[in-house]
């Protein structure tokens, strides 16, 4: 809750074209939007959502079903509950032009990636299978680095081994993940990002990672409105799925991540959510004790 500025930037990075169609997942954009509101809620963040081209829309579509405004940087940088989602130049040296520009413009408190994959030590990027991914991937990775390089926290989330962030737990992966050690591309190299983060959230699924990040805002600051709801979770996920992102697995666009059904996502929400309100419950018991046994 520190590293944002009331009222400042955040940037939120997400998006990973999924094998053998390069079209985004479900998985990444949900969590990026309804942490994007809860950062709004919180804090009263401007967030700026960057992806790959062709993800733009479904990132648009996940931040209306939060309930944000999607409209320009400079709108989203003056407006309350507004975002912005940008494109990311898919070559390295636009990326770090980009990068630059960004930074300079934006001024963010922090950097979050979402599901977002990052680029092993031959610059190319991975499927959780170890196929290439990487010329559909917008080169992100350069933002990060250019942040890591200005002092900017920055923080990962992820479930596979190949995201943001996982640079923090590489000999892990290369041990237990398949294909974590060498992939199936030509590359012959890991999946394992090079770019490190400061934090790295690690989930069974990185939507779950960027919930849990909710809820600890939400108890901190005693505001249960800050966790999303499982309808809104459901509505993230119809509009998302409506926009082309499929549910990864066979890739089929049923709505829900990583090949499990919305409804069971949302009842991973109502479990925060529940455990939030009981929290401050148990809270508000031992600081204003009711009970002659407290």
């Amino acid at each position: 809750m520190g590293l944002v500025r009331k009222g400042g930037a955040v940037v939120l990075a997400t998006g990973l074209p999924t094998y053998p169609w390069f079209v985004g997942e479900q998985d990444g954009p949900v969590g990026t939007a309804t942490l994007a509101r809860a950062l709004v809620l919180a804090v009263g963040a401007r967030p700026v959502i960057v992806t790959d081209p062709d993800n733009v829309e479904i990132c648009a579509a996940a931040l209306r079903g939060a309930g944000l405004l999607v409209r320009s940087v400079e709108d989203a940088l003056r407006l309350p509950t507004t975002a912005a989602v940008l494109p990311f130049p898919l070559g390295w040296s636009e990326a770090a032009a980009r990068a630059k520009i960004l930074l300079d413009t934006l001024h963010p408190s922090a950097l979050i990636a979402i599901e977002r994959p990052g680029a092993n030590e031959h610059g190319q990027y991975h499927s959780s299978g170890g196929k290439s991914i990487t010329d559909h991937c917008g080169k992100i990775d350069a933002l990060f680095q250019a942040a890591r390089e200005r002092e900017i926290p920055t923080i990962g989330i992820g479930d596979g081994g190949n995201e943001l962030g996982c640079a923090a737990i590489r000999e892990t992966v290369l041990r237990v993940v398949p294909y974590g050690a060498k992939c199936t591309c030509p590359c012959g190299g890991t999946v394992v990002p090079t770019v490190p983060t400061d934090l790295l959230v690690a989930a069974a699924i990185s939507n779950w990672g960027a919930y849990g990040i909710e809820a600890a805002l939400a108890i901190l600051l005693e505001r249960p409105e800050v966790m999303h709801t499982s309808d809104i979770d459901a509505r993230v996920h119809d509009l998302c799925a409506a926009a082309g992102a499929n549910n990864d697995g066979p890739g089929l666009l049923d709505v829900g991540s990583d090949a499990i059904p919305a409804p069971l996502h949302g009842h991973i929400v109502d479990l925060l959510g529940q455990m939030v309100r009981s929290g401050m419950d148990f809270g508000r018991l031992y600081r204003e004790p009711r009970y002659p046994w407290l």
